[in-house]
């Protein structure tokens, strides 16, 4: 969603320090947190902020998410950055590191609205000011998680930078820490924000839900392996007031082509009528430009990434999802330049005249995981019967037959192989292999390194107390 507050009210303010009380002042137009959070308006301004950073990190969710794993495969147009991705051996100069830069401001938002919007009188901000300060917890909930299952030892910062009193070079803290901090965050977020708190269908699908707290619980747990906890929040997602149903196979497309349907419980949203996507512009989904062919008719795409050979493999002719996972060009290629290129299709924008705007919605969390997250979490605790009919319910929708897996360890496996066909490209491989431990097993990267990203190279620059990852 376009914003139309400038982000720099709620970033920090710094200004020079001196001994006399006339340069102590702050100019009467300065912007501070002490000046700017006094409305109910100010409120919203500031929590729309912190949403204003998503729109900047879907190439990073999908790339960090699908990277170095067996999912992506590199087309004969890669830069150096795609062929590391896609071979494992990321450098800290990599470009698409550079995503850190994006959740710590989402942080810093996210802890000023946290610290300020509570001290706000303004009487019309009491029906709301609860659910904003859980958007806020959720958030930060949210980019913690991305970074700690990314970079792993990453900073852990929960008071914003508004003076000169802040560490500046805050040190690492292990994944347990970071996970603790998010498990509290969302314990904090789920009581305050309703399962429909908005009354537009964009807004609940594009802003936080009782839902959306709730699905990262049960991620969150399975990643720290309290499969009680984790079944437990997938099911009450799964039975939300909010209503949230699985489209039909025949329509799985339309959740990557029409935006926002009855199985999204959160996508970063985009829409073309606010400019949102235009080529060559910060807010958009560059997953467009990388997955696309290169456009004949009309400017699409870079091709930088193609699907694997596996999942190739594993997405069978009868399988519902195929058709829009992938495409292929074809003997005659229009709108495309080349014929025969196969292409990730989940992200096509929108063809506006001779312009194609790369504003596809990125998914973050839909209801077919949270079902194969509850799949998951049974069968570890023994209850494999009730994760089949779970586990079936995909492959139905998908038109594919019941499982034939009935064992522990069997039905195990055929999750971990529905989470790669179902949730291709939505960034969810590199992670799954990662928590489960079976990262070596089923890619062959053996460096042990690998399980982390490298921290960018420029933050070691910048920052004296932070620690590069092994390896790197």
């Amino acid at each position: 969603m376009k914003l139309n507050i400038l982000t720099v009210i709620i970033l920090v303010s710094l200004w020079a320090v001196s001994c006399t009380k006339v340069t102590d002042q702050v100019p009467d137009s300065q912007i501070t947190p002490s000046n700017f959070y006094k409305t109910a308006s100010d409120a919203d301004n500031a929590i729309n902020a912190c949403y204003d950073v998503l729109q900047k990190l879907p190439t990073n969710f999908e790339l960090w998410g699908d990277g170095r794993a067996d999912i992506l495969a590199a087309t004969d147009r890669p830069l150096s950055a795609d062929l590391q991705v896609v071979n494992g051996n990321v450098s800290a100069s990599n470009s698409y590191v550079n995503g850190w830069n994006a959740l710590y401001s989402g942080i810093n938002r996210c802890n000023s609205v946290l610290t300020n919007v509570p001290n706000i009188t303004d009487p019309s901000l009491a029906g709301r000011k609860d659910r904003i300060i859980g958007e806020a917890y959720f958030l930060r909930a949210l980019f913690y998680f991305y970074l700690a299952r990314t970079f792993e030892n990453v900073p852990l910062i929960i008071k914003p930078y508004e003076d000169l009193s802040n560490d500046f070079f805050p040190k690492n803290n292990d994944r347990a820490t970071i996970f603790a901090q998010i498990e509290k965050d969302l314990k904090a977020a789920e009581p305050l924000v309703p399962d429909l708190p908005f009354s537009t269908t964009i807004e609940n699908k594009g802003k936080t839900t009782k839902a959306a707290v709730r699905t990262a619980m049960a991620d969150l747990y399975l990643w720290n392996k309290k499969y009680q906890e984790a079944a437990d929040a997938a099911a009450l997602v799964i039975s939300s007031p909010a209503g949230y149903s699985l489209v039909s196979g025949a329509n799985f497309g339309n959740l990557f082509t029409l935006k926002n349907q009855s199985e999204s419980i959160l996508e970063i949203q985009y829409n073309n009528a606010n400019q949102e996507g235009t080529p060559g512009t910060n807010d958009v989904n560059g997953l467009t430009e990388q997955f696309l062919p290169i456009g004949g008719t009309y400017i699409a795409g870079n091709w930088r990434y193609l699907p694997s050979n596996k999942l190739l493999t594993a997405l069978t002719a009868t399988d519902l999802r195929a058709a829009i996972t992938y495409k292929n060009t074809g003997a005659t290629p229009a709108p495309f330049r080349d014929a025969n290129r196969i292409y990730i299709a989940k992200y096509p924008g929108t063809l506006v005249g001779s312009v194609l705007f790369q504003d596809s919605n990125f998914i973050i969390y839909r209801l077919a995981e949270v079902i194969l997250f509850r799949a998951e979490a049974l069968n570890e605790l023994g209850q494999t019967t009730q994760a089949i009919a779970l586990l079936n319910q995909i492959r139905t929708r998908a038109g594919l037959s019941a499982t034939t897996a009935t064992s522990q360890s069997d039905v195990r496996l055929a999750i971990e192989n529905e989470r790669f066909t179902e949730l291709a490209f939505e960034g969810k491989r590199y992670y799954d292999l990662v928590r489960t431990g079976r990262y070596a097993t089923v890619t062959g990267f053996t460096d042990a390194n690998y399980l982390r990203w490298p921290i960018p190279a420029t933050e070691i620059i910048r920052n004296r107390n932070l620690v590069q990852n092994p390896g790197y």
